[in-house]
């Protein structure tokens, strides 16, 4: 099944420590009662039950939270856990990004400069996968040069400290 993505329906903002309540609980009986507060649902709008309901951003209270955007993004239940298309990953993001400029005028502070760093750090880690790997084929190449003398030659290496 797919996503559909919609804007999220708010009346006001927060900039509080995000905790998703139980949307089971607030839903009750009808998860259109809480569709409005996530940017997802699976299968499309309106919701069959709460669990088709992905990436919350508003509160119970009916604000826009400005850390629940940046948990859409990045993190345990963000948009990277789930398996969408690219290019609705992407209209995911640029919904975020246009929300966060938008109503609060700035980047939270959990996820201003991650794009920048994850994407250094895949490729500090990119270079350092690729380190170890010339490491252990010069390592596997010495090994083998060395047995080869020691076979060629028909002479045991002498053991350390003798």
């Amino acid at each position: 099944m797919s996503y559909e993505l919609h804007e999220p329906r708010f009346d006001g903002t927060a900039t509080d420590r995000w905790e998703e309540p139980d949307w089971e609980a607030v839903a009750g009986d009808d998860p259109t009662t809480i569709a409005g507060h996530f940017l997802l649902c699976e299968g499309g709008f309106p919701p069959e039950s709460v669990a088709d309901l992905e990436l919350a951003v508003v509160d119970e209270d009916m604000r826009l939270n400005r850390n629940a955007l940046a948990d859409a993004l990045h993190g345990p239940h963000s948009i990277e856990t789930l398996d969408v298309r690219k290019e609705l990953a992407d209209a995911v993001e640029d919904l975020v990004h246009e929300l966060l400029r938008d109503e609060f005028e700035s980047m939270p502070e959990t996820t201003a400069g991650v794009d920048e760093q994850l994407l250094a750090w895949r490729e500090h880690e990119a270079e350092h996968e690729h380190d170890v790997e010339q490491q252990a084929r010069t390592d596997d190449a010495r090994y083998h040069e060395v047995k080869g003398e020691v076979v060629e030659s028909g002479e045991e290496r002498p053991e350390k400290g003798w």
